[in-house]
């Protein structure tokens, strides 16, 4: 599980759904939440918590896109296997992974140093307090 360390800055609540936005080392994060309005304000310390299976990559994506968490990033490592790659890239000091297919990894020509895009749709995202 990815975890960053964040502060909430909005939260919107209507019908069961809350759409929040939270800042970590100056980029801004999307999280859907499902449920109860979250006991929070704005200014509260978050964590956000993404699986490394809910992690896209890209290399040179152009224009716009509805995935709301794209950042630019590096890649580290790559631990390769039959099936699955998981790679890792560093977000602020803070190690962040993703599990993709071996064959969307060599597709992708990734190993280290290149540069990438990890991408997360919001719903995927929650938040721990």
């Amino acid at each position: 599980m990815n975890r960053i360390a964040a502060r909430l800055l909005t939260l919107e609540h209507e019908n069961g759904v809350t759409l929040i936005e939270a800042e970590a080392q100056g980029q801004v994060f999307s999280a859907m939440l499902v449920g109860d309005k979250p006991d929070l304000a704005p200014g509260a310390p978050v964590t956000l918590a993404f699986k490394e299976t809910e992690v896209a990559i890209a290399r040179n994506l152009g224009g716009e896109i509805s995935l709301r968490n794209r950042i630019a990033a590096t890649v580290i490592s790559l631990e390769d296997g039959s099936l699955l790659t998981r790679v890792r890239f560093d977000f602020a000091g803070q190690p962040i992974h993703a599990v993709i297919t071996t064959g969307s990894a060599r597709r992708l020509d990734l190993a280290a140093g290149v540069a990438v895009e990890w991408l997360v749709k919001a719903n995927e995202m929650g938040i721990e307090c």
